[in-house]
C-alpha cells in the first residue's frame, strides 16, 4: 500500500469498547507508515545518486562544450592567422615575381639592344669584309692580267726571233724586271 501525507491526515483509529484506540491498528498504521517512508527514503536517496550522476554528466559535457567552444575559438584564431599569414606570404611572392619580371624585362631590353648593336657591327664587318674581298679581287685581278699581259709581251719576242725580227722592249712591266 501506498502511502500519502492525506492518508496520514485522514487515518481514523476505532475505539474500543473502553475508549481507547486499538493498539494494534494503531501499530499495523505505524508498520504501514514506516515501510511506506523508507520505501520513499530508498527512492528518494536513489532518485539523489541518478541526480548526481546526471549533474555530473551536465557538468562533464558542459566541460566537453567549453573545451570543444575553446578548441573552436582558437581553431579560428589559427585559421585568421594562417590566412593573414598566406595573405602576406602571397603579397610578398606577387611582389617578388612583379620584380622579377620587372629586373627580366630589362635584362631582356639589354640584351635586345646589345644584340641589335652586334648585328649592326656584324653588318659592317661583313660590308667592310665585302669591300676589302672586291679590292683584293680586283688587286688580283689586275695581277692576272698584268701577269698575262707580261707573258704575252715575253712571249712575242720569242717568236719575233724565231722569226728574226727583234721585239720592242717594254715599259713599266714585269718583262723590265726580268730583263
Amino acid at each position: 500500500m501506498e502511502l500519502t501525507p492525506l492518508d496520514i491526515r485522514n487515518q481514523t483509529f476505532h475505539k474500543k469498547s473502553l475508549g481507547g484506540i486499538d493498539a494494534e491498528e494503531v501499530k499495523a498504521f505505524l508498520d504501514t507508515a514506516a515501510t511506506a517512508f523508507e520505501q520513499l527514503s530508498r527512492t528518494r536517496t536513489d532518485l539523489t545518486e541518478r541526480l548526481k550522476i546526471a549533474e555530473e554528466r551536465v557538468n562533464y559535457y558542459r566541460q566537453i562544450e567549453k573545451t570543444i567552444q575553446d578548441a573552436v575559438i582558437t581553431m579560428q584564431r589559427t585559421v585568421d592567422e594562417v590566412k593573414a599569414s598566406a595573405e602576406k606570404e602571397a603579397e610578398l611572392i606577387i611582389a617578388e615575381a612583379k620584380a622579377r619580371a620587372v629586373r627580366e624585362v630589362e635584362s631582356t631590353k639589354k640584351q635586345a639592344e646589345d644584340l641589335r648593336a652586334e648585328i649592326e657591327q656584324l653588318k659592317q664587318l661583313r660590308s667592310n669584309y665585302f669591300i676589302r674581298c672586291r679590292a683584293l679581287i680586283r688587286g688580283q685581278e689586275e695581277l692576272l692580267a698584268a701577269m698575262e699581259n707580261d707573258q704575252r709581251e715575253f712571249q712575242a719576242p720569242q717568236q719575233q726571233r724565231n722569226q728574226g725580227v727583234e721585239p720592242p722592249q717594254p715599259i713599266g712591266s714585269i718583262g723590265n724586271v726580268l730583263a
